[in-house]
């Protein structure tokens, strides 16, 4: 029987079995519209996302799991039994580990009359409460390894996270220019009246959102582009001359997708976003086209033509952000200085923290008067050292190694793949871009963020191994007759015999 290839993928998909397809569609469908509630915030948003995560994890059993999925999925499960330990310890009474109890309830129960048994937490029950967003990104992590395996599934996961990122930038300008003091004309802002935060209430988080989703329609352009390269001279004629018209039409949705979300990036006017974002693509453009350069220099040279190309679009379309790198400089005021007090709450309590969730509660025994007394301050706008502080350094240790080692084997896949390559490349770009900007802001404490940065990692962490052996589970040899180039036309290669695609 003659098979021919596709460019897309969706031969491979379409084969799957009912349950991996209905999964896949849902497990989509959850990471598109996660963002869309004001970010997912709260407990409720993060309860509906969890029991369709649940189903859809149901749903992929089917799939046959290949060893280096298995591996993934085993430091998965190490490190969520070190941070159920961690829960467990700071919840119970009486802790396995034998560590005493935070002193505060000692003082309270001198000045209450009723009898308050002591914890680890500093607020009882918090903990668990606060776990909402850590179950989510889980289970759309490991949903997104077992899928992700399977080119086509790989490939429509970054289609509809940079199809969602393109309608809300549509969504977010329109209403932004009618009513900018409201979130899709719906929700009336409380901060930020100024700046475009839709469909997020801050607006740091929307910036490194829009950004993640431009930098996929950018590589999706980029493939494109590779695909019609020149084998022989390249230049920018003999590019245009190879590139067709249904490409060309592909190319412009691409570059309105890209234009979109960055146009709705700066808007934000989200300087750590914007800024992370731009260096994000700058090196995912430099990175997917090294082959296309010179060895010698021809990397610097990529980098400094695209960092060119950022700056020009940062005066062009960024007049906001770079009014706020003129007067506000590159930290906001009080920022440090809850840095240096989250780094006093870490010194009290080193091992187990003061409780998952506790931060806003623990913070106040520790500011100190040069911290700005406008807003609330709730979080540390540093997730590492918060995590460090309500989780303990064993927890927030863990989680750094587990993210350097993902952020390695992206880096080989990257490296090594010869197709596909930009899912395990959007994914190490994006996840880096989250992880860096959530070292001054808490864009990976929102449920609706975090949810498709873990959706990518866990697909990128799939593709950036060789395919074994066939099974179901969608990296089978299946894929390896699957190649980069031009989609086929089916009924027009079977009525020639196969002369208008190549037979496997």
């Amino acid at each position: 029987m003659t098979r021919l290839r596709f460019a897309s993928g969706l031969g491979e998909a379409t084969a799957l079995p009912w349950p991996v397809r209905w999964s896949s569609w849902l497990f989509c469908a959850v990471v598109a519209l996660a963002p869309l509630p004001l970010g997912s915030v709260g407990t409720v948003a993060p309860a509906i996302w969890s029991i369709l995560l649940g189903i859809a994890l149901l749903g992929v059993l089917p799939m046959r799991l290949r060893g280096s999925q298995l591996m993934i999925l085993a430091v998965t499960a190490l490190l969520t039994a070190l941070a159920m330990l961690v829960l467990h310890e700071q919840s119970a009474l009486r802790p396995w580990s034998g560590v005493a109890p935070n002193a505060l309830w000692a003082e309270a129960g001198k000045l209450l009359p009723a009898e308050l048994p002591p914890a680890v937490s500093i607020a009882r029950g918090q903990p668990f409460y606060s776990i909402g967003v850590g179950i989510v990104c889980l289970l759309s992590f490991a949903i997104g390894v077992v899928l992700g395996a399977n080119r086509g599934l790989a490939r429509g996961l970054l289609r509809a996270v940079a199809a969602a990122g393109l309608v809300y930038a549509i969504c977010g300008i329109i209403t932004f220019a009618i009513d900018p003091t409201r979130i899709y004309l719906l929700h009336e802002k409380q901060a930020h009246l100024a700046w475009l935060t839709s469909p997020f209430v801050n607006r740091n988080t929307a910036g490194i959102y829009y950004g993640c989703c431009a930098l996929i329609w950018l590589l999706f352009g980029c493939e494109l582009i590779e695909r019609h390269w020149p084998s022989r001279r390249a230049s920018l004629s003999r590019l245009l001359a190879r590139v067709d018209m249904p490409a060309r039409h592909r190319l412009a949705g691409h570059a309105f997708g890209w234009f979109t979300c960055l146009l709705a990036m700066f808007l934000t006017g989200s300087r750590g976003g914007v800024g992370i974002s731009l260096l994000a693509a700058v090196a995912a453009a430099a990175i997917f086209f090294r082959n296309r350069v010179p060895r010698r220099y021809g990397m610097i040279v990529a980098l400094g033509v695209g960092s060119l190309v950022a700056l020009a679009l940062l005066q062009l379309l960024g007049g906001g952000v770079g009014a706020r790198f003129s007067t506000m400089g590159l930290s906001d005021e009080g920022r440090f200085s809850t840095y240096r007090a989250t780094l006093r709450m870490i010194w009290d309590h080193p091992w187990l923290g003061d409780g998952f969730g506790t931060f806003e509660w623990v913070y106040p025994a520790y500011c100190t008067d040069d911290i700005s007394l406008r807003g609330t301050w709730n979080r540390a706008h540093n997730s590492w050292l918060e995590l460090a502080s309500d989780g303990g350094m064993l927890m927030a240790g863990a989680a750094m190694i587990a993210l350097l080692a993902a952020f390695g084997v992206l880096a080989h896949g990257v490296r090594t793949r010869r197709r596909d390559v930009i899912v395990p490349l959007a994914a190490l770009c994006a996840s880096a871009a989250g992880a860096l900007h959530s070292m001054i802001d808490f864009s990976l404490q929102i449920t609706g963020y975090a949810v498709v940065i873990a959706a990518l990692l866990g697909a990128g962490l799939s593709q950036s191994f060789r395919s074994g052996g066939g099974g179901a589970g969608g990296g089978s040899n299946r894929d390896a007759g699957v190649t980069v180039g031009r989609a086929v036309n089916v009924d027009l290669a079977l009525r020639s015999g196969g002369a208008a695609g190549e037979a496997i």
